[in-house]
This record gives structure tokens, sequence and C-alpha cells, in this order.
């Protein structure tokens, strides 16, 4: 019998502060790491951060265009306030969404694992009788629906302020056919796996090396060198003979982020009402990105196992 950890709706009135069961206790876990993620003064900085920057590009894309209609000048280029505009709204925010979650869902789930080890929590859940499939199962559905609340936030922001937006400044926004709707859903599971995958590097390293500052160095680092080679190594193909290029090219598509950002192609496509890319890579993609995620929970899971938390 596990004790229920002080936390979330928690009746204190009641004399029964005891949950029974498998699921019901690793669902009261999930429930602390949410309330932990919410009351951590590091998840506020890095939500203004990201909704404070959000905030400034749409203010200097409203500036441009204010400059540009008080210009007498030829215009070049289209009016940026379409960005601002349903559907270029939500593309807008996806494309910011893409530079800056990625590190920071990687602090979120790298503090979260890491942060268990530092202060000691895994020492008192495994002692109040919580198995650590329990411990680890919390930990993972916590992050999964903090990638998918994250995405699902953003996307419906930029959805409503395309809407209202876009009529202030003369422009009608365009309202999606049904398959638009369903590229809609499908790029939020989509951009969602992807960036749970990322948190799951951070999860892994966090629990090799027991710390916070593992997983999120780690694992930033790896953003970084995934961004590096997704860029770099693209532009040094074309002076390399033709194996190394197309082992270049082969190396770089295989990687976890570029894998599964691959499969948002497929969703954005039907959102924008354009032709569908090729099906015959999709299925290959999408066995991948599963298998990249499945890889990195059971690497982190039976390194959980074994290790010894008590030393």
């Amino acid at each position: 019998m596990a004790q229920q950890l002080s936390g979330p709706r928690l009746n204190t009135a009641s004399a029964d502060l005891f949950v029974h069961g498998w699921l019901p206790q690793t669902w009261q876990l999930v429930l602390w790491d949410l309330f932990h993620l919410r009351q951590r003064g590091m998840s506020r900085w890095l939500a203004g951060l990201f909704f404070g920057g959000y905030a400034l590009l749409l203010l200097l894309t409203i500036i441009s265009h204010l400059f540009l209609a008080s210009s007498s000048g030829p215009r070049v280029g289209s009016d940026p306030v379409v960005a601002l505009v349903f559907p270029g709204s939500l593309q807008f925010a996806l494309g910011y969404l893409g530079l800056l979650a990625p590190i920071f869902l990687c602090i979120v789930a790298g503090s979260l694992v890491g942060g268990d080890y530092t202060y000691g929590m895994h020492r008192q859940m495994l002692t109040r009788g919580l198995s650590r499939g329990q411990v680890f199962t919390a930990q993972a559905v916590t992050l999964a629906l903090v990638a998918l609340l994250v995405v699902a936030f953003v996307m419906l922001l930029s959805t409503l302020l395309g809407f209202l937006l876009g009529p202030l400044f003369g422009l009608r926004p365009t309202l999606l056919p049904p398959l638009g709707w369903i590229g809609f859903v499908l790029t939020w599971v989509m951009q969602s796996l992807r960036y749970f995958i990322y948190m799951l590097i951070a999860v892994l390293a966090a629990t090799i090396g027991r710390s916070a500052i593992a997983g999120i160095g780690f694992s930033i680092g790896y953003v970084f060198i995934e961004f590096l080679a997704t860029n770099l190594l693209f532009s040094l193909v074309g002076g390399l003979s033709a194996p190394i290029g197309r082992a270049i090219v082969a190396f770089v598509n295989s990687l976890p982020g570029t894998v599964s950002n691959s499969l948002n192609t497929y969703a954005t496509t039907l959102i924008a009402g354009q032709p569908m890319p090729g099906l015959d890579q999709l299925p290959l993609q999408l066995v991948m990105t599963l298998a990249y995620g499945l890889i990195l929970l059971a690497l982190s899971y039976i390194i959980y196992l074994h290790s010894d938390i008590f030393d």
C-alpha cells in the first residue's frame, strides 16, 4: 500500500489518505508531477520567455505592416500581416514552436526526472510501497501530457488570434475544409510526438546521470548537434563524392528529430490544401519514429530498474 503524495486533489477531510491499485496510484503520481511542474519557478520562467517572445514577434509584424502602409514607395514582397491571419497564423506559431519547444521541453523533462534524484524523491516514493514501474510510467505519461497540452494550447491560441487579428487589418481568415481540420488534428499529434521524443532523450540522460544537469545538458546539446547536422552537413554534400553525399543525407534523415518532423509534412499539406506528397516513405518514417520512442523508453526504464538509488 502506497501513501498518497500531498499535492492536487487531496481530500484532507477524509480519513482514507491512501490510494489502492496500480493504475490509481500511478495516476496520482501523474497528478503530483503535473502539480510539481506547475509550481516550479522554472516553468513560469520558460512560459514567460516563450509567450513573451511570441508576443514580441506579433508586435514586430504589426509594426512592419504599419510602416508598409504608411510608405509611399513600391512594396517588395507580401504584407507581413498575412502571417497573422488564419491559417497563416497557425504556420507562424508552429514555426516559432519548432524553434524553441525542443529546448524548453528538454529542460522541463530533464528537471522533472533529474530533480527527483537531486531531492531524493525516488527514495521516498519507493520506500512507501510504490514500484519503479509506477514511478517511471507516471513520469513518461506526465511528459507526454505536457507535450500534448503545450502544442494544443499554442495551436488554439494562434487559431484564435488568426480569426481576431485578420478583420482588424481588413483581411478575412480562411476556413479550412474538412480535410484541413483533419490535418489540424494530425499536426497536433505529430508535433507532440516529435517533442516527446526530444524529451525522452532528456529522460535517458537524466536517468543515466541521475541529475537534472545531465538530462538538460545532454538533450540540449543533442538538439544543437541535430540542428547543425541538418543545416551544415547538407550544404557540404555538393562538394563531396556521391557515395559520401548519400551516406550523409541518409544519416541526417535518420536522426530522431528529422524523422519525426518529416511526418508533419503530410499533416501540414492538408492544412495548406496542397497536394499530398508521395506516401511511399510514410510507413518507414512512422515505424522509425515510434521505434525511437520505444527504444528510448525501454533503455531509460532498464537503467532505472537496475540502478541503486539508495547509494
